[in-house]
């Protein structure tokens, strides 16, 4: 769910749908039921046309990040226009040099709120032979952008804030998502305590003979 927020945010931001080549933050149905509209954009498996050396294979097995937006280097707030919508198009026809084009990637992850580095090395090493690969193509620029939030709702200024930035996101819609975020972080800690409180209950209850009692419902997923 984290991550559809931030989809959603860069949907509506400066660079827009069509800048989105991939996503792997749901089902295409589920994605489009959230207001996303992502008809453009390669879903679970990285499109062919972005590392067009790699085989089909390498492509499956490749690490994913949550989405993928695909610039030409000349972006910034006023550029992106209707004038180059088509510019995935465009790489995907092959009419567009790698050096012409930027590679942001984009991925979220939960930390502990007093240590968010271990998530943000993490995350660097996940998408480490990725990167190496995106450069080997050829691209004038390949970047990670690393969106953490902590699992108790901490909006980090470095590994948040600014990370929303990068992605070309002004002011007051990084304010109103890192909101939305900060609501979604508490409300999952919420239910992980409330999980773990009913387990322990029942636990106690049956080692005493009293039977499980309620189940207690599984935790949704962070993303």
């Amino acid at each position: 769910m984290a991550s559809v927020l931030i989809v959603q945010a860069l949907q509506k931001g400066p660079c827009g749908a069509n800048q989105i080549a991939y996503t792997d933050i749901g089902s295409a149905d589920k994605l489009s039921e959230q207001g996303l509209d992502l008809r453009n954009a390669a879903n679970k498996t990285l499109p062919s046309w972005l590392l067009p050396n790699l085989t089909a294979h390498a492509l499956k097995a490749s690490s994913q990040p949550d989405a993928i937006l695909f610039l030409p280097s000349t972006v910034c707030f006023s550029r992106v226009t209707t004038r180059n919508s088509n510019f995935q198009r465009l790489a995907k026809d092959k009419k567009l040099n790698p050096n012409q084009c930027e590679v942001h990637l984009i991925e979220f992850k939960f930390c502990e709120d007093t240590r968010p580095d271990p998530q943000l090395q993490k995350a660097k090493a996940q998408h480490s032979v990725l990167i190496a690969n995106l450069n080997r193509q050829g691209y004038r620029e390949v970047k990670l952008h690393v969106i953490l939030v902590g699992v108790m709702g901490t909006i980090y200024k470095d590994y948040t804030d600014k990370s929303l930035a990068d992605l070309y996101l002004n002011y007051h819609k990084i304010i109103n998502l890192t909101h939305k975020l900060n609501e979604h972080s508490i409300r999952h800690a919420s239910v992980l305590i409330k999980t773990r409180y009913a387990l322990q209950h029942n636990t106690s209850n049956n080692s005493r003979g009293l039977g499980l009692g309620a189940t207690a419902h599984n935790p949704p997923e962070p993303h």
